[in-house]
């Protein structure tokens, strides 16, 4: 009778072992399984952050494009008339210097090329002092040479926001990246939006600009967005303590009260379905957090929006700029 029990035991024990090794061995499949899901998850994830980026940089350099081809324009059409006038104006030297090539082949001595020098002198000086062509080139150059800063200025801004994933922290203006968004914005909100600068003496951080530009520029955009054809954008900066404090506030139609906690969730979006990835602010958030900084919201339906985006003093670093 014991042989038998013991015979039995034994075979329930062998049968609990081999289910608890099947079982051990599923749940191992299973979280290679789970491990392989998260990482397709993350590397599309990561794929579809990426392409997301380079969206908002097409749409960026179109937005550039726009704002160079109004200088550009004027730039080629004053270049052309300058050459119109000049052209004009050497036809006027050409005859100038062929009249006093014949004054010069006169013989001055005799009376009546006396007279004839009389006559001919003063309609010279007077053509040439009442022709306004070359003071028209010279204003035209000039302003030529404001649209060629403009365009420069352009430039220099967008090279601001080329290296969009730099890791490198440098020394950096929050308010030169104010300047900057805005000036990369300035086709979304021309003729439409009233812009406002409040922006106090700042002491430089350190951080990547062009992340820091990518962040200001994705919040002007989504403020535009939600102020539709007319409304008011505000951007101020201070120092509030340890911090230095960027705020965007606009007139738009705000966000409802139980969006709020989701607009920094990766993929969240109210946007209608092909219209927003919802990773804008996402990105938004992990570009402030990664340089130690927080981002904050106060909103109200169709009253505005205001983004509080807060960043860390390197107090070594701001003894040295006292």
């Amino acid at each position: 009778m014991f042989e038998i029990l013991l015979l039995v035991g034994c075979a329930v024990l062998g049968a609990m072992v081999v289910f608890f090794y099947q079982r051990e061995a599923k749940a191992r499949a299973d979280l290679v399984q789970a491990q392989a899901d998260l990482e397709k998850l993350s590397a599309s994830q990561a794929q579809v952050i990426h392409t997301t980026k380079l969206a908002s940089l097409g749409q960026m350099i179109a937005g550039v494009a726009h704002e160079m081809n109004t200088p550009i324009g004027f730039v080629k059409s004053n270049v052309e008339v300058v050459s119109e006038l000049l052209g004009e104006y050497k036809q006027v030297l050409d005859k100038c210097i062929a009249a006093f090539d014949t004054i010069h082949n006169l013989d001055l001595a005799r009376p009546e090329a006396q007279a004839a020098v009389k006559r001919v002198l003063p309609k010279l000086r007077a053509a040439l002092a009442g022709d306004t062509r070359l003071g028209d080139s010279r204003e035209l150059l000039k302003d030529s040479v404001d649209g060629l800063v403009q365009i420069s200025n352009l430039v220099k801004n967008l090279k601001g926001f080329a290296r969009v994933d730099s890791d490198g922290m440098d020394l950096m203006d929050l308010n030169d990246c104010v300047e900057s968004a805005l000036t990369i914005a300035a086709h979304q909100l021309r003729d439409r939006i009233e812009v406002r600068k409040e922006l106090g003496q700042l002491p430089k951080i350190r951080g990547v600009a062009s992340q820091v530009n990518q962040v200001l520029l994705n919040l002007i955009t989504n403020a535009s967005q939600a102020m539709g054809d007319s409304g008011s954008l505000t951007l101020s900066s201070r120092r509030n303590g340890g911090q230095v404090e960027v705020e965007v506030t606009d007139t738009g139609s705000g966000i409802p009260e139980e969006v709020l906690p989701k607009i920094f969730d990766p993929f969240f979006t109210t946007k209608p379905v092909g219209e927003g990835t919802g990773l804008g602010l996402s990105i938004v958030h992990k570009i402030v957090t990664a340089h130690g900084g927080t981002i904050k919201v106060r909103s109200a339906p169709k009253k505005g929006s205001s983004f509080l985006v807060s960043f860390p003093i390197d107090h070594a670093l701001l003894k040295q700029q006292v």
